[in-house]
């Protein structure tokens, strides 16, 4: 469904993929993202925040946290960054970002406490009371006060397998009786995951989750206790369409991610939200066995929103021959490592081709290839903005170490293209 979308919304890219595939440019297993779909989309996230009096931490992680999207979406009006685990306050350290939110949906490790609160998030999220205390002695060493995020959940809450944890309900006069006993952090709000639901059927409507109910009756309870409460973060399958209805049952921050990229599953749904898609996976044809070809892999995800979605592939030298060439990705055939896309039937692809997929993705789970990539907006040059790699550093041609400053002086200059 993504692929089609593409197709439909965004075929420039897929153009640009197979011209800059082809011509060496960019090597198997890369993900191509267009930078102008991006600034589009920003400023299409930013205007219905503000309008609705919203915050919003933009979510790295489903890019592979790549320093010239996250850059043109803050400049175009997103606010700050939210670092799911310390490796995307890592990435946005080295190219001078600002962080919003740490600690969901991954606590800081005991030991990376001081430099991650030496960034100065506005909020760190915690689910334990070691964890508070840690960033109190942190902050206390650094003379300031650090504001907390308690993840609350209670029965009936809903859950991604091995993304649970926090205080649950019962617990909340405990927890702010023990953070009032600390001198240098205090409690600024409340969070859990997801607030809202992720849609698997086109006729399912937006709804939120019992977490987000949860949530703000953790802020009631908070605010009878005498806490200023000044955060109720409700990430989720965040975009445009689901901003007013967050902002409705009183959130204040959203945490955007896949709706800057255009492929929340209600992208794949509806082929006219204000969002389009943004990315697309390139890879080449190997080698055949018997009726398959099989493709370079590395970046092969299975998203679990939307079962059974068939998915598919563009193969060809060029676009024309490639977009009448649809061939079956076969995505059920489970692989220890991604090492092959399988593809039928082969004989539609000779070795060499450029193999075009779209499907949603969680790129920093990839071990491929970035490529953003501009100028595929009306009559301008395509530029590739360097290719990073799988550990966000950018490459040269020989595919060697870019220094961070080198690459985030061009940051600026394109962001200025985009003013």
């Amino acid at each position: 469904m993504y692929l089609q979308r593409l197709i439909e919304r965004n075929p420039r890219l897929l153009e640009a993929a197979i011209l800059l595939h082809q011509s060496g440019r960019i090597p198997p297993n890369t993900w191509i993202i267009d930078l102008d779909t991006i600034v589009e989309n920003a400023r299409v996230l930013a205007a219905e925040a503000k309008r609705l009096g919203l915050t919003t931490y933009l979510m790295s992680k489903q890019y592979s946290r790549n320093p010239y999207i996250s850059a043109l979406a803050l400049a175009n009006g997103l606010d700050k960054i939210v670092a799911v685990d310390v490796t995307c306050s890592l990435m946005a350290r080295r190219y001078s970002l600002p962080v919003g939110h740490m600690g969901h949906l991954n606590q800081i490790p005991r030991h990376m406490v001081p430099a991650m609160v030496a960034m100065h998030p506005d909020v760190i999220t915690i689910y334990n009371l070691e964890h508070a205390r840690w960033i109190d002695n942190a902050a206390a060493d650094l003379g300031f006060t650090q504001d907390l995020l308690l993840r609350v959940h209670a029965p009936g809450d809903i859950f991604f397998d091995g993304q649970e944890g926090g205080f649950s309900e019962s617990e909340i006069p405990t927890v702010v009786d023990a953070v009032a006993r600390l001198h240098h952090v205090r409690i600024a709000g409340v969070t859990s995951f997801p607030c809202v639901r992720y849609n698997h059927r086109p006729d399912e409507r937006p709804d939120v989750t019992p977490n987000l109910h949860t949530i703000l009756r953790a802020a009631a309870t908070l605010k009878k206790l005498g806490v200023e409460i000044t955060q109720i973060n409700a990430p989720g399958n965040t975009s445009a369409i689901i901003m007013p209805m967050l902002a409705h049952y009183g959130a204040t921050h959203v945490e955007p991610g896949h709706g800057l990229l255009g492929t929340t599953p209600n992208h794949a749904f509806n082929g006219t939200l204000p969002e389009r898609p943004t990315y697309a996976y390139v890879t080449e044809i190997s080698h055949h066995v018997g009726d398959r070809a099989y493709a370079y892999g590395g970046g092969l995800f299975h998203d679990g929103y939307i079962a059974g979605s068939s998915v598919g592939a563009l193969v060809g030298s060029n676009w024309e021959e490639a977009r009448g060439n649809g061939v079956e990705y076969l995505q059920e055939i489970k692989q220890i490592i991604d090492y092959h896309v399988e593809l039928r039937p082969g004989n539609r692809c000779k070795v060499g081709d450029t193999a075009l997929l779209g499907y949603r993705t969680q790129m920093q789970m990839t071990r491929s290839y970035i490529a953003p990539v501009s100028g595929l907006s009306g009559n301008r040059e395509v530029r590739l903005h360097y290719l990073f790699d799988h550990a966000n550093t950018a490459l040269d041609e020989q595919f060697d170490p870019v220094d961070p400053a080198k690459v985030r002086a061009h940051i600026d200059e394109v962001a200025a293209m985009y003013a």
